[in-house]
């Protein structure tokens, strides 16, 4: 409400001369209407809560999307600052994924503003523009095949051919050693399986089921038996098909393939260790099948917990399949460029089994372990036997089968010393060209040929052996093993077998089994610690441990028959023991991440080239003051601009919200509440609890977390709720004066209910109390970049001065608990964001005291010291003024 005041005081003649015509005008509606030949125009409420549902829905869809953003952007940042291993596909997805979140910020606020920042669309187009041009690699495009050759095939393909076999192509048609041949069936191969299929949005509406790994078996049953009666399109049939009579015409013969996964990501920013199906020794018949049982397991259970563990969108999960030719293995194994036991050792880790290597990657056989110099080209070497019994082999007829070994045959050694050496200076090299240490996969042929399958970031922890004694006065249960993942752990123990029931594993417990399995991924955010009779340090679980910072000490041997179950034990997988009882052990320095100071060589620079460009486009802030001048749409000049920009002006167009509701009472429940305002409230979902039976509601049946919050405010117990404040006789005479002035009984907002539009999280409050207004807008969540306080006080029935001193005091008060605060004569706008649920709840108990407490306080502002008098009987909860009058 303005007051009249004469022209030397309120601007021109002319502009006076209008606000005395606007109250004129004003006056003349008002009493038509009281004549009845005027009526006030009808709102078709149902259509306008529908607006006010369809704002909230939106306004609600754009905080995600800015939260997605924040957490995009710091992704990017935080590899940039640790310099971590990364792919030019880790980049590509982030920047699709932050223009994809910005992109729906500016549709949901041109839904909620009814189309008013059209501009927003233009500007960013041209950062898209920017961004997608630089993501994209122009030195060696990927086209997008469904089949592409292994000779075509190179590290920046991972978009098309998997993480995995972008990493074999780099190795064969880079750095040229050998690999086997074949072919890759990409990831547009997938989509249009998933696509023609019919199933790509039904399986990404079963992800978004996923809410938490209860969920997980069943929704993961569902996909794969869908994929299972899906065909696959011709044109793929035809194109698989081709390529293997190709290659079978390069090796003259019919060759029997390895089926591997390549999902995008494997082998590269997640290791995905034994999640995927891979099969071995299939023909032309069974190409096809084998084929769609890989593309499945992208829906296994193992899977979609470790997609879950990692925060991996399910519609991000795309699977590229590898068809290479099969190594008939004298022998198979793995090979580390640096011991993962003792990083620090400066030896190459080869570990070796007779046959295929299956059994050596699922954890269930001991290899033997070759330790060799990574200096003076590997001479010196160290072997520790295997106790391997049989071997893998491929079936003549498909499979694979297993053999006994020959007496002569255990114990002895897989490779020579040269061997060695040479399998030791080509991880070397991998781990210089991939630009960290490297996890190996090899085989070598009948004519001692060693072929290379596979290469990803090995995950290393420094790891010091601290002592070979145990800690007195405790009983210890196992001595010895192999370290997988360094550290302490304690819990109860609980033994359960690869398919048992890992849904029952009980947070904080430690899994002790036979052997160990990538299947325990199920379980791996649970467990203090793993141990097991068998396994090694080369399998797929031991990567996953590593992954996952789960202690874990692998092929002790006698862990099931040694720790009882449900005893309460302590593994110490820094030095090797299990003790009964919790014991409190320092562990050092152990379990620190190998980081760029390690001695390891830092990635290749081009790659971090790519992403200070692009974070240089994503993420400097130049947006910072919504008061300048410089705050405009045009001015955005990064995505962390606009998304900046957007989320202040959906603040604007919510706070708003409340002022054009209109009269919504008849479709409003009116809130039964001893307070002086008539409050109706606008459920837009969530926001009461149950279904009322009338249209009035009690507190006590308020859902909204914010509106219950401000309530509990306003109901102070000491403040009170109806009566005159105290005044002086010039307090009285300016209110007198200001009402028989500007007649507010003819403003229409003067005679308006008051609205709160509610939902579980968030509170648009509009109030007006004769000459008061306030407005609190505010969205109270889980998730603290979500969660804001918008608020407006104004007004009061005194003089300017008197109502000045008011908001100066309510401004003291909000600066005191960390709002950002403008005045502006008897304005107060204030701002508090980022918050937690905790804290803003907090903050929102505050301000409904606050809004009571200053009810009608400003014709008691009678001096400059009331200011801070009533401030300081705010802060200390002296609500009802008994200390500061004496009583």
């Amino acid at each position: 409400m303005e007051d009249i005041k004469p022209p030397n005081s309120s601007g021109t003649t002319v502009e006076w001369l209008g606000r005395i015509a606007a109250r004129l005008w004003r006056s003349i509606l008002f009493f038509l209407e009281i004549v009845g030949i005027r009526r006030e125009e009808s709102v078709d409420q149902a259509a306008q809560v529908s607006r006010l549902k369809l704002y909230h829905a939106e306004f609600r869809k754009l905080l995600s999307a800015n939260n997605s953003f924040l957490e995009t952007m710091a992704d990017l940042e935080h590899k940039l600052l640790k310099r971590e291993y990364i792919e030019r596909s880790f980049i590509k997805r982030k920047v699709m994924r932050a223009i994809a979140d910005v992109h729906a910020m500016v549709e949901s606020l041109n839904v909620i503003s009814e189309g008013r920042y059209p501009d927003l669309r233009k500007v960013l187009e041209q950062n898209t523009a920017a961004l997608t041009t630089l993501a994209e690699d122009s030195s060696r495009p990927a086209p997008a095949e469904l089949v592409m050759e292994m000779s075509a095939i190179y590290r920046n393909h991972d978009d098309l051919a998997g993480g995995k076999m972008a990493n074999l192509g780099e190795i064969r048609n880079v750095l040229r050693l050998p690999t086997p041949d074949g072919f890759v069936v990409t990831t547009e191969g997938f989509r249009l399986v998933i696509e023609e299929g019919g199933i790509r949005s039904w399986v990404q509406d079963r992800h978004m089921e996923l809410l938490s790994s209860g969920d997980v078996a069943g929704i993961s049953r569902d996909i794969l038996e869908m994929i299972e009666k899906v065909e696959i399109p011709l044109a793929l049939r035809e194109a698989i098909i081709d390529l293997y009579d190709r290659l079978a015409r390069r090796t003259g013969s019919s060759p029997s393939l390895a089926v591997r996964s390549s999902a995008l990501g494997e082998d590269t920013d997640f290791s995905f260790a034994g999640q995927f199906l891979s099969l071995l020794n299939v023909g032309r018949e069974g190409l096809l099948s084998a084929y769609l049982r890989v593309v499945a397991s992208l829906y296994s259970p193992e899977a979609i917990h470790y997609q879950l563990l990692h925060g991996i969108l399910g519609e991000s999960a795309e699977m590229a399949v590898g068809c290479i030719t099969m190594v008939d293995a004298l022998a198979s194994g793995v090979v580390f460029s640096r011991d993962p036991n003792q990083p620090d050792s400066g030896q190459v880790l080869i570990q070796a089994i007779r046959g295929l290597g299956v059994p050596l990657v699922e954890g269930k056989t001991s290899p033997e372990s070759i330790f060799v110099s990574r200096e003076n080209r590997g001479c010196v070497i160290t072997r520790i036997p295997s106790q391997q019994k049989s071997r893998l082999v491929s079936s003549p007829d498909a499979g694979l089968k297993e053999e006994t070994l020959r007496p002569e045959e255990v114990g002895q050694d897989c490779l020579t010393d040269d061997e060695a050496r040479q399998l030791a200076q080509w991880a070397l090299k991998l781990e210089t060209h991939f630009g960290g240490p490297q996890d190996i996969e090899w085989a070598m042929d009948k004519n001692r040929q060693i072929i290379l399958l596979q290469s990803r970031p090995l995950r290393l922890f420094r790891h010091i052996v601290q002592t070979d004694r145990p800690v007195d006065g405790f009983p210890v249960l196992v001595r010895g093993g192999e370290v997988a993942c360094p550290g302490v752990g304690s819990g109860p123990a609980v033994h359960i077998a690869e398919d048992g029931d890992m849904d029952n594993f009980p947070i904080g417990g430690v899994l002790v089994a036979r052997r160990s399995s990538p299947k325990f991924i199920r379980l791996m955010s649970r467990a203090r610690a793993i141990v097991t009779d068998f396994g090694s340090t080369t399998g797929h679980m031991a990567s996953l441990a590593r992954e996952f910072r789960v202690p874990t000490l692998l092929n002790t041997r006698i862990a099931t028959r040694e720790i009882p179950p449900g005893a309460i034990v302590t593994v110490d997988a820094n030095n090797g023991f299990v003790y009964e009882g919790k014991l409190s052990i320092r562990e050092g320095k152990e379990g620190e991440k190998w980081g760029v100071d390690s001695g390891i060589q830092k990635p290749p620079s081009p790659r971090f080239q790519l992403l200070e460009r692009v974070i240089e486009l994503v993420a400097p802030l130049y947006l910072t003051d919504p008061r300048s001048p410089e705050f405009t749409a045009d001015k955005c000049s990064t995505l962390h601009d606009l998304a900046r920009y957007i989320h202040e002006k959906s603040y604007k167009e919510m706070f708003m919200m409340g002022k054009r509701v209109g009269d919504l009472r008849a479709s409003s429940y009116c809130l039964d509440v001893f307070l002086p305002i008539d409050l109706y409230l606008i459920d837009l979902g969530g926001g009461i609890k149950g279904m009322p039976r009338g249209r009035r509601v009690k507190p006590s049946q308020i859902a909204s977390v914010p509106l219950a919050a401000l309530l509990r405010g306003m109901l102070h117990e000491k403040i009170p709720r109806f009566g005159p404040r105290p005044m002086d006789f010039r307090g009285l005479f300016s209110i007198m004066m200001r009402h028989a002035v500007n007649s507010p009984e003819a403003e229409s907002t003067f005679r308006d209910p008051c609205y709160a539009i509610i939902s579980d999280n968030y509170l648009n409050y509009t109030a007006r109390v004769g000459y008061h207004f306030s407005v609190v807008d505010t969205y109270c969540g889980n998730t603290p970049n979500k969660n804001y306080i918008s608020l407006t006080f104004r007004g009061g029935a005194a003089d300017y001065t008197r109502r000045g001193r008011r908001a100066r005091a309510i401004a003291g008060i909000l600066r005191e608990y960390d709002l950002s605060v403008e005045v502006s004569r008897d304005l107060v706008n204030a701002r508090l964001g980022k918050a937690t649920r905790e804290e803003t709840v907090g903050h929102l108990e505050m301000i409904g005291s606050l809004f009571q407490f200053f009810r009608q306080m400003d014709v008691a502002m009678t001096n400059e010291d009331s200011v801070q008098m009533l401030k300081d009987a705010f802060l200390r909860g002296d609500y009802d003024l008994e200390k500061l009058m004496g009583r």
